[in-house]
């Protein structure tokens, strides 16, 4: 996958994970969505990073305009999370619940 700047951060969230026996966060950034500079027809992509103890990436989401590129982002940000999951417990606030639904 190609590689895209991150941009100015739009929101930052901080998880709880419990791993190994200990409690530590997980920190969430979400950049600003961004026009491809090299789309021929001016989609826009929308990057993120997640800093987890044992790892940390960074990937971005493609959309038609700035909106789509950050509601799929916020998608694939929910399952780069279900996964960390599988390693230890990610929770907000308390809460299994991520608050990254985008529907109630």
């Amino acid at each position: 996958m190609k590689s895209y700047p991150m941009t100015p951060a739009l929101a930052r969230r901080e998880y709880e994970f419990e791993y190994q026996g200990g409690v530590t966060t997980v920190v969430l950034v979400v950049g600003t969505p961004a026009p491809f500079l090299d789309a021929p027809h001016g989609d826009w992509y929308c990057p993120w990073t997640i800093q987890a103890p044992h790892k940390s990436w960074r990937h971005y989401a493609g959309g038609m305009d700035e909106l789509q590129a950050l509601l799929l982002a916020i998608s694939a940000i929910r399952v780069e999370l279900e996964q960390l999951a599988k390693t230890g417990k990610v929770s907000w606030l308390g809460s299994d619940d991520l608050g990254l639904d985008l529907t109630g």
